[in-house]
């Protein structure tokens, strides 16, 4: 098994195919090292899987009619800036955890997949994964700051990450444009697409370089959907369940106490009732 097999193994599958939810993604990759003319960061943006920007160190490029549509607005320059700040931030970052690699020879590279899902108008997941040249993969969930080890070799990165408060400031802040930007995109005219057409896959960007292999936003994360809709409805009827359950339990001795005094007993002589002593005069 490949390590980045090894990464998307166990984590369970994350299905955004539902008409009522949709989803902002960007699958971007980042280099320590570089060749002349090979990019240090690229990437490929999608909303609800369909590609519509494919970045290459500071430069875009529009994919598909959402592309077209994306480019004209003020969303598709913040959206390149944010990338080039990435980038900055995770080439950074990379060289200050690289001791802590030693599964790792060479230069490392960061692939981060960004993912902010948003359902009936409202943010449900907002989440980061981070996998590092494919030995070191860990989750975030941003809508908490919780993080997630995939692999248990990433535990001294993740403790490290975890406690870097200017990285976790900036993660914020990252999400919070994503999200923003999924609500916006909703808001643009977009055309149908065909019901027989599949929508690219973000995680097959092309490369002037030999990367190595990426996981589809479908294999890489926890099952969102369904742990957040658990979560919300759980939220929603916990009120109700609590108060079904207390009338329940004050309910059934009530009523059994009434019919023990209604209901007749059977005394010990053959055919002759008895009433429990309750009743008698």
């Amino acid at each position: 098994m490949s390590p980045v097999a090894f990464c998307s193994h166990f984590v369970p599958h994350l299905h955004v195919s539902l008409t009522d939810t949709h989803s902002l993604s960007c699958n971007v990759m980042v280099k320590t090292h570089t060749t002349p003319g090979e990019p240090c960061c690229e990437g490929r943006c999608s909303l609800d899987r369909e590609s519509f920007l494919q970045y290459d160190d500071n430069k875009a490029t529009p994919l598909g009619d959402r592309g077209k549509v994306v480019h004209v607005t003020q969303m598709w320059t913040d959206i390149v800036q944010e990338l080039e700040i990435l980038g900055h931030e995770f080439r950074k970052k990379l060289a200050e955890t690289k001791q802590r690699m030693t599964k790792i020879h060479g230069h490392p590279t960061l692939q981060t997949i960004i993912l902010s899902q948003l359902e009936q108008g409202q943010i449900i997941g907002t989440f980061l994964q981070f996998n590092i040249s494919g030995k070191y993969c860990m989750l975030l969930n941003t809508m908490n700051m919780s993080w997630t080890l995939i692999s248990l070799e990433a535990g001294d990165i993740m403790n490290e990450w975890k406690n870097d408060e200017e990285l976790n400031k900036y993660l914020k802040s990252l999400m919070k444009n994503f999200c923003h930007w999924l609500k916006e995109l909703l808001k643009l005219p977009w055309e149908r697409p065909r019901s027989t057409s599949r929508a690219p896959d973000i995680t097959q960007f092309q490369s002037t370089t030999q990367l190595p292999p990426t996981m589809d936003t479908t294999q890489i994360l926890p099952n969102i959907n369904t742990t957040q809709r658990t979560l919300y409805i759980m939220s929603q009827h916990e009120k109700v369940i609590i108060y079904m359950a207390a009338v329940i339990a004050i309910s059934v001795p009530l009523i059994g106490g009434i019919l023990m005094k209604l209901v007749p007993k059977t005394c010990p002589q053959e055919g002759a009732p008895c009433y429990s002593s309750s009743s008698e005069v």
